[in-house]
C-alpha cells in the first residue's frame, strides 16, 4: 500500500503488478510512470526505487533466475527498452492465481513466468551491451544496507571504500538524486515501518534498532517521511504487515 522505498538492488527478478493508483519507479536512474492494471518487471541487479505521490495498491512477486534460465540468457548483460506492460485477459487471470498465490504448483509457477515474459517479449526489446558502469553504487548501497542500523556517515564510508569526500557525495548526489543523509533516513524509517507493523516492540526500542541515537531525531525523521507519528502509523495498521505488502519471493 502506498509503496515508497529508496534505491536498492537484489540478484533476483523483481515482478511488480499495480491493482491500483499510480507509482513512479526509477531503474538505472531512467523514471517510468506506472498506471493501475500494469506491470513491470526489473532485472537481476538493477538499481530501482519506487515512488508513491498520492495513492498505490500493488502486488510484488521476487523470483530467481534460475526459475528462467532461457530468458536470464536472453538478456544477459542487457536491459529492457520498455519494463512496463499490458498481459491479456487470459494471461493476467493465470497469472494472478498462480504467481500471486501461496498454493500453486512449482511448475504452474514456471509455466505462469514463462508466458508472462513472452508477452512482455512482444511489447518491448532488449538493449544489447554493457549495463552501464555501476559498480562503486552497487558498493554504496551495499554498504548502507549492511550497516545502516549503526552509526555511519558518508564520510566514515567514503574513508572504508577509499575515495574523497567530496567526490563521494557529489557522485552519490548525481546518482540517487537524494542526499546521503535522506537516503538514510528513508532507509531506516523504512524499516521501523516493518518493525511496527510485524512486531510488538516499542517505539523507543525500535528507535534504536533502526539506528537512531535518540527518539527524537528518530520522530522528527519519522514524521517528516511519513507524514505521522510512529505511534499514529502504527495505530494505522489494522491488518498484518503481509497483507498490507503483499511480497511472493520464489527462490
Amino acid at each position: 500500500m502506498n509503496l515508497n522505498f529508496p534505491s536498492h538492488f537484489h540478484r533476483c527478478f523483481e515482478l511488480l503488478f499495480l491493482d491500483d493508483g499510480e507509482m513512479e519507479v526509477i531503474i538505472s536512474q531512467r523514471c517510468f510512470h506506472l498506471k493501475t492494471g500494469q506491470f513491470l518487471l526489473i532485472l537481476p541487479y538493477e538499481i530501482h526505487s519506487f515512488i508513491t505521490k498520492s495513492q498505490s495498491r500493488a502486488q510484488i512477486c521476487i523470483f530467481s533466475p534460475d526459475y528462467v534460465p532461457t530468458f536470464q540468457r536472453m538478456i544477459e548483460n542487457s536491459s529492457l527498452e520498455k519494463p512496463f506492460f499490458n498481459l491479456s485477459l487470459e494471461a493476467k487471470t493465470l497469472i494472478s492465481r498462480t504467481l500471486f498465490k501461496d498454493n500453486s504448483s512449482l511448475l504452474e509457477q514456471k509455466a505462469s513466468l514463462y508466458l508472462l515474459l513472452s508477452e512482455l517479449m512482444g511489447q518491448t526489446s532488449i538493449i544489447k551491451g554493457k549495463k552501464q558502469e555501476q559498480d562503486l553504487l552497487h558498493k554504496l548501497i551495499t554498504f548502507i544496507q549492511e550497516h545502516f542500523t549503526e552509526s555511519i556517515s558518508l564520510k566514515s564510508i567514503a574513508g572504508t571504500l577509499g575515495y574523497s569526500y567530496n567526490y563521494l557525495s557529489k557522485y552519490f548526489n548525481d546518482n540517487i538524486r537524494m542526499s546521503f543523509a535522506d537516503f538514510l533516513n528513508e532507509t531506516r524509517v523504512n524499516y521501523a515501518c516493518y518493525l511496527l507493523r510485524y512486531t510488538e516492540k516499542n517505539i523507543t526500542e525500535i528507535a534504536y534498532l533502526c539506528g537512531y541515537e535518540n527518539i527524537r531525531s528518530f520522530n522528527r525523521n519519522f514524521v517528516k517521511i511519513k507524514l505521522c507519528t510512529p505511534k499514529e502509523y502504527r495505530e494505522k495498521q489494522s491488518q498484518p504487515f503481509i497483507d498490507l505488502y503483499p511480497v511472493n519471493e520464489i527462490t
